[in-house]
């Protein structure tokens, strides 16, 4: 087994220093610089090399983990796999500021976390319960403070993935990353009935009903709680959709 030779330039001061990271390791397993069976050099290397903190790294390589880029091998370290060459299911970051692709995700999410927030209200231990509502009162601070808290909402929904007791969830969770939460500008620049306040005051009730639900160890209630949360985000991405459509001009 041998190590692999990283070739990474400090990164520069962006939005996300994962996703730059998380980029760049994959565009070298890709392209082979980081061959199949090779080990990853040590966080460290990787950290002094990209100038980045321990947490990028860990956050950066789960996300390749995920995409079956990397995988762990338990005592000796992270390794390319030899899956690189087949073709990974992605999503691209352009997506998530389409509506009508945005629409497609927020379904394909319904189909899983409604039962991944049934298995956290069954499964979640009380440090679990702790973390989401913790999540939760993070969202309210950053609100607060007139943010609109995208990555303590990710967070909440983390959480929940891992309440869930099935690793498969967590994942999926960060697999989708960012896109977990629509882009919030979409909303505010063009759905009319929605004032950016009220906006995130509505969600945070639905993101309240989701967590007292599991707080309750009512898997029912959860499910329901996360099918009217994500619902209310489906239908006001069709609205928009549809208003949209309609301020086309005719040929």
């Amino acid at each position: 087994m041998n190590d692999a030779q990283l070739n990474i330039s400090p990164l520069q001061k962006s939005r996300s220093l994962t996703k730059e990271l998380a980029d760049s390791l994959r565009k070298q397993v890709l392209e082979g610089n980081l061959k199949a069976g090779e080990k990853l050099p040590a966080s460290k290397e990787i950290e002094q090399a990209a100038g980045v903190s321990r947490t990028v790294v860990r956050e950066s390589v789960a996300i390749l983990k995920a995409e079956g880029l990397l995988i762990s091998r338990q005592g000796v370290g992270v390794f390319v796999t030899e899956r690189k060459n087949n073709k990974q299911f992605s999503i691209d970051e352009a997506e998530f500021n389409s509506i009508d692709d945005a629409i497609k995700i927020l379904e394909l999410r319904m189909a899983v976390e409604i039962e991944m927030a049934g298995m956290a209200a069954i499964h979640h231990t009380q440090e679990q319960l702790t973390h989401i509502n913790a999540c939760l009162d993070a969202v309210n601070v950053k609100l607060s403070a007139g943010l609109n808290g995208q990555k303590e909402d990710f967070d909440f929904h983390l959480a929940i993935a891992n309440a869930s007791a099935n690793p498969y969830f967590t994942r999926f969770i960060k697999f989708i990353g960012s896109g977990v939460i629509p882009a919030r500008e979409i909303i505010i620049k063009h759905d009319k009935q929605q004032q950016p306040n009220t906006f995130f005051e509505m969600i945070q009730k639905e993101h309240k009903a989701i967590a007292d639900a599991i707080a309750a160890r009512d898997p029912k209630a959860a499910r329901k709680a996360v099918m009217a949360h994500l619902g209310m985000s489906r239908e006001r991405h069709i609205r928009i959709a549809e208003n949209l459509k309609h301020q086309e001009p005719q040929s």
